[in-house]
């Protein structure tokens, strides 16, 4: 007898094909995400712009964010009737944040190392140049947009769908972040932290962990979607032919 299950692998993936692939995009982006940020230089100044691993580490970087707006939707799917309104705003904003990123990362990737390479428009780029950063596309909307990440994370560890691990990496990024940016200018002084910095870890590692976390949290959400439960295949209704009796 067809079940159903078959009936929709004859037309592509089945739903349980489907939300181990995007369980494994979000296994695969934390490592690519990891070896980026490894790469990037210390700083956005334009020394460090034109450094050879500058664009490589921001395409690793892209990547990684495509692979996780691939994944994010089935991780939210998964607990959209217990994360209520708070998980839809959160990962509302995760996405547009994810979005952003990706902008970010093909702008510096491609676009600001040919204009660091150009004496005209050197001396738009490098920290607080109008150009540096995305050129501030979003504006005030793109620091707001990161609240989406531990938004989703409350939102994941009140659902109880996931492990609470999984929402707690996404809670904690953020202030992660902010604690190791502080230690960072105390231990380097303003001058050398931060955009300014001169060695990776005064400059990256404050950004990295905040990431790092992050897409932590994603693939422990991606491995425990490859390990959920298989639906069983249902049995499809009868034709209209097999109910009738032989003549």
């Amino acid at each position: 007898m067809a079940t159903v299950s078959t009936a929709r692998r004859r037309g592509g993936f089945s739903a349980e094909q489907l939300l181990g692939l995007r369980g494994l995009a979000l296994l695969v982006a934390l490592p690519l995400q990891v070896v980026g940020f490894l790469l990037h230089p210390p700083s956005e100044q334009l020394r460090h712009v034109l450094q050879p691993t500058y664009g490589p580490a921001h395409v690793l970087v892209f990547v990684s964010w495509v692979l996780a707006l691939l994944g994010l939707p089935a991780l939210y799917a998964r607990q959209a009737g217990r994360a209520g309104v708070l998980g839809l705003v959160g990962f509302t904003l995760t996405m547009v944040a994810g979005c952003y990123h990706c902008y970010l990362a093909l702008y510096e990737g491609f676009a600001v190392p040919v204009m660091a390479r150009q004496p005209a428009s050197q001396v738009l780029l490098g920290p607080g140049g109008p150009l540096a950063h995305g050129a501030g596309a979003l504006g005030a909307f793109a620091s707001i947009s990161l609240l989406g990440f531990p938004l989703l994370g409350i939102a994941t560890v009140r659902a109880r769908v996931f492990p609470r691990g999984v929402g707690w990496l996404q809670i904690l990024c953020v202030p992660v972040f902010f604690a190791l940016a502080i230690v960072q200018t105390v231990v380097f002084g303003e001058g050398n932290a931060g955009p300014n910095a001169t060695s990776w870890v005064a400059g990256m590692l404050a950004i990295s962990m905040l990431y790092w976390l992050l897409f932590a949290g994603y693939a422990w959400g991606g491995a425990r979607l490859r390990s959920a439960p298989r639906v069983e295949p249902v049995a499809a209704a009868p034709t209209a032919q097999s109910t009738h009796a032989p003549q």
